[in-house]
């Protein structure tokens, strides 16, 4: 029970019906107030203009304005019943005027006033007054207020009474067409909640209220881009387990030879020698394959909120220092031609995966005595890029977007590697917002073809350099 009040209280559905009741009962009540006292005055108008009408029907000389009428108009103001509406028509020189209204000083008073409409008041008694002068007799017109005033009410709540019954009715009516009009949402959350995990299909936005569609476009977008994602894994997964059921077969395979009788000591060391090369290749696939998967699922606002830039320079030399013995094994120079104030606005760690997997496929697939260059190379739009060019075998034009693939390979190499490599460059840097670019190199090999060309391409607004 305590849980429904809070519910009640987050629901748009009872917060809307909450506030139509509210706006529709205070614009009935002000409704009311202001019909009621428009029929009030409009009833006090027309009696008005019944006493006028009379006052100019009567004759002045007709003995019936000088004559005891025989009633008594004198009841209380108070009074809950009142007798039956009588209009009091006398000649102000009627001796039965001030008996009639019930003070000795009625027709004295009454002669100071001028023709027309008056609220008069007697001993503790109120009276509308009309006086009309008409052949030098003056005629007095009159009525009890409280007979007026009860006559008025009776009038203004028969014009307000039927408001406050078709009240209720317009609450149910305004209760049931809010539930209709939610009906499309509670429909559509049903259906959500009688899905599998495995269902990310669209919902149907044809009976959905406009005010509602963008949200469901934005989550059948969502659910697009989840059926992606999983999609994107399931192959992923495929293509890791084929890689690593490869090295894994050959590793078996390669032990079982050691339960062969006539196996010498010399095959022995060239299988074992063999098998730590497979282990080793199998290492390295597991790394890139951990990679891959931290870079695939890094938290995107992490990123975006991650102010920190990282200096170059000092990244750049750690990486030199571990891949260094790499390039000595194939005689090859790495230089690089980059300054000392250069901060880029990337994590180092994300920054050291980019560069340690270009600078590691550089020397795998450059010559020996090649060449490997880095460097920084500003542009007119004011960026930034930085450029990493080698004089290997180089990246035909038709396979430069392919090798961005998880697990492509290019054919026609001895080069052996899973194909993760630039597939986590691309990962990272779409993350990052680091446009990525591969070209021909300035560089030429032994057959004067042209190498492979690196480019990241910083913004303005992701790029800062800063003087020490």
């Amino acid at each position: 029970m305590a849980g429904r009040p809070t519910r009640i209280v987050s629901s748009l559905q009872w917060r809307l019906l909450l506030v139509l009741t509210i706006v529709v009962t205070s614009i009935a009540i002000i409704g009311d107030i202001l019909a009621y006292q428009t029929a009030f005055r409009e009833t006090q108008d027309l009696q008005d203009a019944q006493l006028e009408q009379i006052a100019h029907l009567l004759d002045p000389r007709s003995s019936i304005l000088r004559r005891d009428t025989q009633e008594d108009l004198n009841f209380p103001e108070s009074a809950r019943t009142l007798p039956k509406p009588r209009v009091l028509a006398q000649t102000l020189d009627s001796p039965y005027l001030n008996i009639l209204m019930g003070d000795d000083n009625a027709v004295q008073n009454l002669q100071q006033l001028p023709d027309g409409f008056h609220n008069f008041t007697t001993v503790a008694r109120h009276w509308r007054v009309y006086l009309l002068t008409r052949e030098r007799e003056r005629i007095i017109v009159a009525q009890r207020t409280a007979y007026r005033n009860h006559i008025a009410k009776d009038s203004a709540l028969s014009v307000v009474w039927p408001f406050l019954i078709l009240m209720p009715i317009l609450w149910l009516f305004t209760a049931i067409w809010i539930r209709r009009l939610f009906r499309a949402t509670q429909e559509m959350s049903s259906e959500l909640t009688a899905r599998n995990a495995n269902d990310l299909s669209p919902l149907d936005t044809r009976h959905v209220p406009t005010e509602i569609r963008p949200f469901i476009t934005a989550l059948n977008r969502l659910f697009s881009q989840l059926q992606a994602a999983i999609e994107h894994d399931k192959k992923f997964i495929s293509h890791a387990a084929h890689e690593l059921r490869t090295p894994i077969t050959a590793l078996t395979l390669q032990i079982a030879r050691f339960d062969e009788p006539e196996l010498t000591i010399q095959e022995q060391h060239k299988l074992i020698e063999q098998i730590k090369a497979g282990i080793a290749r199998t290492e390295q696939l597991l790394i890139q394959l951990l990679s891959m998967a931290r870079a695939q699922h890094q938290q995107q606002h992490l990123i975006a909120n991650n102010a920190q830039k990282t200096a170059l320079m000092p990244l750049l030399r750690d990486l030199i220092a571990e891949l260094l013995p790499l390039a000595e094994q194939k005689k090859q120079n790495l230089s690089f031609d980059i300054s000392e104030d250069v901060f880029l606005p990337v994590s180092s760690n994300d920054l050291y995966t980019i560069l340690k997997n270009i600078l590691s496929n550089a020397i795998k697939y450059t010559p020996v005595d090649g060449q490997i260059c880095i460097g920084i190379r500003p542009t007119t739009d004011n960026k930034t890029i930085l450029l990493i060019e080698d004089n290997g075998q180089g990246i035909s034009e038709t396979e430069r977007q392919l090798v961005f693939e998880p697990f492509y390979r290019i054919l026609g190499n001895n080069e052996s590697g899973s194909g993760l490599g630039l597939a986590i460059v691309k990962t990272l840097c779409d993350q990052w917002h680091i446009s990525i670019s591969l070209a021909d190199s300035g560089l030429r090999n032994s057959e004067q073809k042209a190498g492979l060309a690196v480019s990241l391409i910083f913004s303005p607004d992701k790029l800062q350099a800063q003087n020490k």
